[in-house]
């Protein structure tokens, strides 16, 4: 085990093969790392929503959403989160691919749990604070949307996971995860699109005056909602 003194990044790693996932994790928290395991995109986004965390290692293999799509929209949502790729894919044009969809490093299956660690501390090392740019963040834990010019939009808690799934699902917020989300199962599928529409409504009059446009949040037809300005995801979970 490290008998380093100093702060070790909290890391999520995402791999579907649990015999892998455990053993990786395992080494990584006899390393001094705080460590969560998940296996699929689903489970990361729901994590990252209620822990702070410094660097994903994912692989590309995954069910439903692969690791690709996952680093697009993370890279995104949350661009100061760091990225390391662990795939068996090891054409150059995976690797080119990994590093287009915004990785900041990508190994390749096997790879030494010595060598893992050696990046991830050094990766850690390099996420240096950046300087502050005017920009929307969604602050999860409190609940609230800072505006570019300083101000900030309270919002209640619905709203504020209605944003967050927008903000990490890539371009548009798909009905069927809204419905699954916001719906109540005793009820019928037109009551609940309906709740959904009045709660996408309130939302636009919240936050029209501040994004300057009567339309912040747009419907697709047949698809979802999209958002009408770009937005990123304060990392400042709530505890776990």
């Amino acid at each position: 085990m490290s008998t380093s003194q100093t702060f070790e990044p909290s890391l999520i790693l995402v791999e579907d093969n649990e015999t892998l996932r455990e053993e990786l994790a395992l080494y990584l928290r006899d390393e001094g790392f705080a460590v969560r395991g998940v296996d699929c995109g689903e489970e990361l986004d729901a994590i990252l929503c209620t822990q702070a965390t410094d660097i994903l290692i994912l692989d590309l293999n995954l069910p439903d959403e692969d690791g690709l799509g996952i680093t697009r929209r993370i890279r995104t949502s949350m661009p100061d989160l760091g990225i390391v790729i662990l795939s068996a894919r090891v054409r150059g044009i995976d690797r080119l691919e990994g590093y287009a969809a915004g990785a900041d490093v990508y190994l390749t299956k096997p790879t030494r749990p010595e060598e893992l660690t050696a990046v991830v501390r050094n990766l850690f090392g390099r996420l240096k604070p950046k300087v502050p740019t005017a920009q929307w963040q969604l602050d999860i834990a409190g609940a609230a949307l800072h505006c570019p010019d300083g101000n900030f939009v309270k919002l209640t808690g619905n709203e504020t996971l209605l944003l967050r799934e927008m903000a990490l699902s890539g371009p548009y917020a798909n009905h069927g995860k809204l419905l699954s989300m916001f719906g109540d199962d005793d009820q019928s599928e037109k009551i609940n699109k309906a709740r959904i529409e009045v709660l996408i409504s309130r939302l636009r009059q919240k936050l029209a005056p501040h994004v300057g446009t009567d339309t912040p949040i747009t419907a697709l037809r047949g698809r979802g909602y999209q958002l009408g300005f770009t937005m990123t995801v304060r990392n400042s979970g709530m505890a776990a």
